[in-house]
């Protein structure tokens, strides 16, 4: 019996260490991982601190010998970096408010209302996704020339009211109202609520989750959106953010020799705001 039990607990010690080794060598193995995944992200953090000189040394340095952050000095100034930055918050909030609101009034209304022609409306809605944004810019670009938005910042106010188009947003809002009973609904209704007090007393609180999902989607929608405030907005002063790093980007074909500690430094802005 004293045998049996030696040999127990040293088979049990024995896959203790094979379990511990192996533990051990998963560590290693991730951190190594980690330092190669990561040392690009270092190369370019570097480059955007070191000198002109320091960038073309041969053999290359990997610490910096003086640090500055001069590059950045350079690129806020060759860009309007603090308007850009205001133009692209000043559209990205009306957008990202005007998106939770529409969208979620949508959903609740296809979850919870009974009207007629609703399964056919839906689809209409579903049936937007595979439609082309190309195929409705020359309309909207038509409306909002005649209205006289077209390269103005008023251009943000059928941004607010127009942000509900986004069919994903109200098939996902509406499969979260639709998770919850509708016995809340019909107490609620038996208390005297309307649609509006049950929809913003009762609804809402409980797809908050859903909501924050569609906020940070339609912010970075909007933020890193180029191609439309490339055609509407007309002048510089008017860019956004994306717009302005795109131009330092390009300032690389005519200055590679002179700024390249600048283009290092460039898409640093654009990972803090995207």
């Amino acid at each position: 019996m004293t045998t049996a039990t030696a040999m127990k607990y040293s088979s049990i010690k024995r896959a203790k260490s094979r379990s511990k080794a192996i533990h051990v060598a998963l560590i290693a193995v991730s951190c190594l991982l980690a330092v190669v995944f990561a040392f690009p992200l270092y190369w370019l953090l570097r480059g955007a601190f070191v000198s002109h000189s320091e960038i073309l040394a041969r053999p290359p340095v990997f610490f910096p010998k003086e640090p500055g952050i001069e590059n950045f000095r350079l690129g806020l100034e060759r860009i309007q970096f603090l308007r850009q930055l205001w133009n692209s918050v000043s559209i990205v909030v009306p957008y990202v408010i005007g998106t939770v609101l529409t969208t979620s009034f949508a959903g609740y209304a296809f979850a919870k209302l009974r009207f007629p022609l609703r399964g056919m409306w839906f689809v209409l809605v579903i049936s937007s996704m595979m439609l082309p944004s190309a195929v409705t810019l020359l309309p909207q670009f038509s409306l909002y020339t005649s209205l006289g938005l077209a390269g103005k910042p008023a251009l943000i106010i059928p941004a607010f009211f127009c942000a509900g188009g986004n069919a994903y947003f109200v098939f996902l809002l509406r499969q979260f109202f639709m998770t919850i009973p509708v016995e809340l609904s019909e107490a609620a209704k038996i208390d005297g609520a309307g649609h509006f007090r049950i929809y913003s007393r009762i609804m809402l609180p409980l797809i908050r989750p859903a909501m924050i999902v569609v906020a940070l989607f339609s912010f970075i929608n909007c933020w890193n959106e180029f191609f439309y405030t490339m055609i509407y907005l007309k002048t510089e002063a008017d860019y956004t953010l994306p717009m302005g790093l795109y131009i330092v980007n390009g300032m690389r074909i005519r200055t590679m020799s002179r700024s390249w500690p600048l283009h290092w430094s460039s898409p640093l802005p654009a990972w803090c705001f995207s």
